[in-house]
């Protein structure tokens, strides 16, 4: 490419922050990226206290997980009493009917796996996907004893004040070494890096190219208005696969972190499926029906986040995480050794 970051992407646009990848990290999951964001000296922000409030889409309306509550008390209090499997593997849709019902799986599962992954439960695997809960299940066996049991985290997400991309631009300032861009790699031995048509040599090469396995692309819509047009407050909401929309969810930027508005703007994020022709229209027909906002934004970007999303199907053993925290943990561990 012709940068660096990867999927991590900052916009300036149109006077409003947007960010194309990565916006919101946990506190309590993040150790390696908050170690990394206080060596630069990096400003953090914390999130909204409002940004706690998460929806699903749920016939057509917006819904809060805790309405879910009565529906899902029988089914979770069965779960305690099933056994647990003795399968290497499984697909998510699977584990969650298994255990619960096909109803959570496609109500709830489904839902959880769109907002990482972006793939489909009957694919996905459990162990690679979720491994918390596979070990759950073998250890504990149950995923809510095994959710009672584990140390609580420290709650809330934060970000970095001018956009996640100020992270790789101070490194790029910081690290003593030359990049060089846009080079296709020919080939790779243990030693030598065949590149561009030239030879580069090593004494150790690290090949940090992406796993060969199958990907998902994804729209990501940002629009801005110069008004609070969000009746309901939160993180956003999103939309399981039954429900039929051109939109697998929709984050509410602007309510997440105000510290990063300018006056009373609303700054959104709409992933839209990869197969539509016309993610902006399906983003703002989806804003239209689901969130009941009818004014036009004042801005409007929209960007192929082309193979992001990396699909771990079914019997596959990656188990190192897709987070931006499991990247920082593995370059760290492959520098230090």
């Amino acid at each position: 490419e012709d940068r660096l970051g990867g999927w991590i992407r900052t916009s300036h646009e149109g006077g409003f922050l947007f960010e194309k990848g990565p916006r919101t990290f946990q506190i309590g999951r993040s150790p390696h990226l908050l170690h990394l964001i206080h060596e630069l000296k990096l400003d953090i922000i914390s999130s909204d206290p409002l940004a706690a409030r998460r929806f699903i889409l749920h016939r057509g309306r917006l819904r809060t997980p805790g309405s879910f509550l009565p529906m899902l008390l029988p089914y979770l209090v069965r779960e305690l009493f099933v056994p647990a499997s003795n399968a290497e593997d499984e697909s998510i849709y699977d584990f969650a009917s298994r255990r619960f019902s096909s109803h959570i799986a496609e109500t709830l599962f489904d839902q959880l796996t769109l907002g990482i992954y972006g793939g489909d439960i009957r694919k996905l695997s459990i162990r690679s996907c979720f491994p918390a809960f596979y070990k759950w299940e073998r250890e504990k066996g149950s995923l809510i004893r095994g959710l009672f049991s584990s140390p609580r985290q420290v709650k809330g997400l934060f970000t970095i004040s001018n956009g996640m991309e100020t992270l790789i631009q101070e490194l790029e300032k910081r690290l003593q070494i030359d990049v060089v861009f846009n080079c296709p790699i020919a080939d790779i031995n243990e030693h030598e890096v065949l590149a561009g048509g030239k030879i580069w040599c090593a004494k150790q090469v690290i090949n940090a190219l992406p796993l060969p396995l199958p990907t998902r692309s994804l729209w990501v819509v940002n629009l801005a208005y110069t008004s609070d047009v969000l009746a309901k407050k939160g993180f956003g909401y999103l939309v399981p696969t039954q429900e039929k929309e051109a939109v697998l969810g929709v984050l509410f930027d602007s309510a997440i972190f105000p510290q990063q508005n300018r006056s009373h703007q609303t700054r959104l994020t709409v992933m839209v499926r990869p197969e539509e022709t016309e993610p902006l229209k399906a983003a703002l027909n989806a804003l239209m029906r689901h969130a009941k906002i009818f004014v036009e934004p004042v801005y409007a970007s929209v960007f192929l986040a082309k193979n992001a999303l990396p699909q771990f199907e079914v019997g596959c053993r990656y188990q190192g995480g897709v987070s931006v925290d499991a990247c920082i943990q593995r370059a760290m561990s492959l520098s230090s050794s």
